[in-house]
């Protein structure tokens, strides 16, 4: 994994921004139209991105499509990674009709350049039921996510940690819809695939089980529910510290269970600490990945 990367992944964004820009202004100056440049502003761009601070990261984006457009040309297959950050961007923005155009281009330039033999299509799939599932038009993300499912599991092995991304993401949409049972066998799936995969103090398996457990609330199984959110919230805090957003989501999930089992002392300060969480990230990148309860649970249910 490259260095910057691995920053980017502990939440150390302010060494993987200095890190990169560095690398920018090093490719800038050896080759202005080259593909370095291109990738870098890109990486740049999912840095702001993951900061919430939109309005960067939508610059860098562009400015790589742009590089990637002149170097490449218009139709070239490559041409889908910055554009999925766009597309990405402006989902968690509400600008749905322009991430829903690029994310057509993205499939219609990968299908006419690589047709069924394409590696990525999964997701492509994947990036396009996400949109619709952002809208609440369950009913056509879902088709998306099984077809993605089933390329992914294909292409990659059952047991690939993006094949766990999409078994997550497709339980996050079954517990909205109110499926419970189908989503704890999603999430107990992607767990497992997570913790082989990854570790078990990865922040990956500490999304996984922060969503496990928010089934189970929903279904009056506290009792198994807490524990999974003691331990979510004590991996996400030590492995990418007390502010990061996904910190704040297990927070206020657990502190609605909290509430629940009359236990409000002990919910309020978890509130406080995810309100100032949820303040200083625009934006939401868990969205798609996550449950959030406070969606689920009417007022005065909690």
């Amino acid at each position: 994994m490259l260095r910057f990367e691995q920053l980017q992944q502990q939440g150390n964004y302010a060494e993987a921004e200095t890190t990169l820009l560095s690398a920018l202004k090093v490719a800038e100056r050896i080759a202005p139209g080259d593909l370095r440049v291109a990738t870098s502003l890109y990486r740049l761009g999912s840095v702001y991105h993951d900061l919430g601070r939109s309005q960067e990261a939508e610059k860098f984006y562009l400015r790589s499509v742009s590089v990637w457009e002149k170097a490449l040309g218009a139709d070239h297959p490559s041409l889908a990674q910055p554009l999925s950050g766009l597309v990405s961007l402006y989902t968690e923005n509400g600008l749905y009709a322009k991430a829903e155009r690029l994310q057509r281009r993205c499939i219609v330039i990968r299908t006419r350049a690589l047709g069924s033999e394409d590696p990525e299509a999964f997701f492509l799939l994947h990036s396009l039921a996400a949109l619709y599932g952002a809208q609440g038009k369950y009913s056509q993300a879902e088709p998306l996510y099984h077809q993605a499912l089933r390329e992914a599991e294909k292409r990659l092995g059952p047991e690939d940690g993006e094949v766990a991304q999409l078994l997550n993401n497709l339980a996050v949409l079954c517990t909205k819809t109110r499926r419970h049972t189908e989503a704890i066998s999603y999430f107990q799936r992607a767990l497992a695939i997570s913790e082989k995969a990854l570790g078990p103090n990865h922040p990956r398996v500490a999304l996984a089980l922060n969503n496990l457990a928010c089934p189970y609330y929903l279904m009056g199984r506290q009792a198994e529910a807490e524990p999974l959110f003691k331990r979510a919230l004590a991996i996400a805090e030590n492995a990418l510290g007390p502010d990061n957003p996904l910190v704040g989501r297990i927070l206020a999930d657990y502190a609605v269970l909290l509430r629940k089992t009359k236990r409000k002392t002990e919910a309020r300060p978890l509130e406080r600490r995810a309100r100032a969480i949820r303040a200083n990230h625009s934006g939401d990148r868990l969205a798609e990945h996550t449950v959030d309860l406070s969606e689920l649970v009417p007022r005065g249910r909690k």
